[in-house]
């Protein structure tokens, strides 16, 4: 029962980050989506975050223009090494994985 309801909580957990994702104008957002990662989960690490953000990203995929904005946030915020880079890089790293993962199922 209670693992049925950590899958619940965690279900409509992802639900939400991809509803906060589909709605990325500006890098505050991004960095505001990895904030809140980090604050629901005690003790979390940029693997953890990845992880989470996979598990979003295979559940309800991105659309191109989705993607197509967050490139360009990460192209602009590149190299910057500061928050704002870290957070974006983080969230496109988990693009690509999601997109590779996905990529290799369809095969």
């Amino acid at each position: 029962m209670l693992n049925e309801f950590k899958l619940f909580y965690y279900n409509c957990y992802l639900y939400y980050l991809s509803y906060r994702i589909n709605n990325i104008k500006t890098i505050k957002d991004i960095t505001h989506i990895i904030q809140n990662i980090s604050f629901f989960n005690n003790n979390v690490t940029s693997d953890n975050i990845i992880t989470i953000l996979t598990d979003c990203f295979n559940k309800y995929p991105l659309s191109e223009e989705n993607t197509r904005v967050i490139s360009i946030l990460q192209q602009n915020y590149e190299f910057t090494h500061n928050k704002e880079d870290y957070c974006c890089f983080i969230l496109w790293i988990s693009i690509i994985h999601s997109i590779n993962i996905n990529h290799k199922l369809l095969l």
